[in-house]
C-alpha cells in the first residue's frame, strides 16, 4: 500500500513537472516568434529607409544632370542642335530596318 502511494505521489509530481515543462515550452516558442518577428521588422525598416535615401540620391542627381546639360546646351545651342539632329537621324534609320 505504501508503495502504491509513493507511485501515485511520483506520478502527481511527474505530471506537474511535465505541466510546467509544457507551458515553458509555450512561452519559449512565444519568445522566439516574437523575436523572429522584431527581427524582420527592423530588417524590413532598414531596407525601407536604404530605398527611400536611393531614390532621393537618384532625384537629386538627376536634377544635377538636367541643370547641367541645360546649361552646356545653352552656352553652345548649335552643336546641341547639330547632336540631337544627328541622334534623330541614326534613331530613325535603325527604327526603320
Amino acid at each position: 500500500m505504501a508503495e502504491s502511494k509513493n507511485a501515485e505521489m511520483d506520478l502527481a509530481a511527474f505530471r506537474d513537472d511535465l505541466a510546467t515543462l509544457r507551458r515553458d515550452v509555450a512561452s519559449l516558442i512565444e519568445h522566439v516568434k516574437g523575436g523572429a518577428a522584431d527581427t524582420v521588422q527592423n530588417a524590413a525598416e532598414q531596407i525601407d529607409r536604404g530605398a527611400r535615401g536611393f531614390c532621393h540620391e537618384a532625384g537629386a542627381e538627376g536634377e544635377r544632370s538636367a541643370k547641367a546639360i541645360g546649361a552646356w546646351v545653352e552656352k553652345q545651342p548649335v552643336l546641341a542642335l547639330l547632336i540631337a539632329l544627328g541622334v534623330g537621324y541614326v534613331g530613325a534609320r535603325a527604327f526603320l530596318r
